[in-house]
């Protein structure tokens, strides 16, 4: 079964193979370790493998236009860790997906046909969710995909959410249930899960891809609805929780989660104990940066943001333009003394503690 206390590294040599390797890295090299990159392309393009031979991201999110076949998708995850490892990177790069079922699924050939959360949960079982989960995690990670961005652990009870289709049901011990099972199921044959949205998208209304989105559920409405599948996740070894962009009232009512030290701090890695991997949603959606002057400067501030609240690992589904304007955001705010040195090498720990663990490493001559 799957551990059931989530820590940034599991031995002491992992975590000084980690501290090692943080003090090696230049201030550009740790920032560009928490940025987790879209790209364009099925192939090792010129334009990806110039944004590894500059400094390898901390890894890269496979989108629908990236896959075509397992073969292909082999190939390319090949060539981008040996790519990244010709740099002189010790560590390779977490290559993710949106792999939850439904019709969220990046990958077609090669994995399970995995039906929706919402069919799984209204039409089977946890055991037969987690099965499910383990024959996608051996799939996922014979294509050379370490990381997905499932299970989400939403309660929706709305059936016109965005979200309905995607989350196992309106009952919180359900939710819980198949949350639990489904975490398992991947963190028990390698693959690492991220738990989504935190605090828990299904506690308001609207779509944070197009715009801000408040919940005006209180302290008492999370504690009994929102939270629990959370806290089932994470009891189920969870290596990963994402943040969602929505802004949660009853913690926070100026900052989104992602970047409310409130809601990151104060909530997960206070009241729930968390000290795993902590993910933004993507940093392109408009309840993340739509109050800037610009697309880029908003993703920029967010950014910065998210690291200054608590986040370890960024999200961006952008263009290279405004993924190295974040990345440069990331190290002048170090720079000024707008984001701590501190806290951007405790992000990085966890990252390189993550791949140090799931020997995510450059290949040994």
């Amino acid at each position: 079964m799957a551990t059931t206390t989530t820590i940034i590294t599991t031995t002491t040599t992992t975590l000084s193979q980690a501290q090692v390797t943080l003090q090696g890295m230049t201030l550009r090299q740790k920032a560009a370790q928490v940025l987790l990159l879209s790209f364009s392309g099925t192939t090792l393009t010129e334009s990806i493998s110039g944004v590894l031979q500059d400094g390898p991201p901390g890894g890269l999110i496979l989108l629908g236009a990236n896959v075509t076949s397992a073969a292909q998708l082999r190939s390319l995850t090949a060539a981008l860790q040996k790519t990244a490892a010709a740099t002189g990177s010790p560590v390779g790069l977490i290559i993710a997906v949106d792999q939850e079922g439904g019709t969220v699924q990046r990958i077609d050939d090669g994995a399970p046909d995995v039906p929706s959360a919402r069919t799984l949960g209204t039409d089977s079982s946890p055991q037969e969710a987690a099965h499910l989960a383990s024959d996608t995690a051996v799939a996922l990670l014979n294509m050379g995909v370490n990381m997905n961005l499932a299970p989400v652990a939403d309660v929706v009870s709305d059936s016109g959410s965005f979200l309905y289709r995607r989350t196992f049901g309106s009952d919180p011990a359900l939710v819980s249930a198949f949350v639990s099972a489904v975490t398992e199921g991947y963190e028990d044959y390698g693959l690492i899960s991220v738990v989504k949205h935190f605090p828990g998208h299904g506690s308001a209304t609207g779509n944070t891809h197009s715009g801000a989105v408040v919940s005006d559920a209180d302290k008492a409405a999370f504690e009994a609805t929102h939270l629990p599948p959370f806290r089932a996740a994470i009891a189920a070894g969870a290596e990963g929780v994402m943040m969602s962009h929505i802004i949660a009232n009853a913690y926070d009512s100026e900052a989104p989660a992602s970047s409310s030290t409130a809601v990151v701090g104060g909530l997960l890695r206070g009241e729930l104990g968390y000290q795993g991997l902590i993910l933004t949603d993507d940093l392109r959606m408009a309840a993340a940066s739509g109050s800037a002057s610009s697309q880029s400067a908003g993703e920029a501030q967010a950014a910065v943001a998210a690291l200054t609240a608590g986040c370890d690992f960024l999200i961006l589904t952008e263009t290279y333009a405004n993924e190295k304007e974040v990345l440069d955001a990331i190290v002048q705010a170090v720079e000024t003394g707008g984001l701590s040195q501190a806290r951007l090498d405790d992000a990085v720990l966890r990252v390189l503690g993550l791949k140090f663990r799931h020997q995510i490493v450059a290949p040994q001559e």
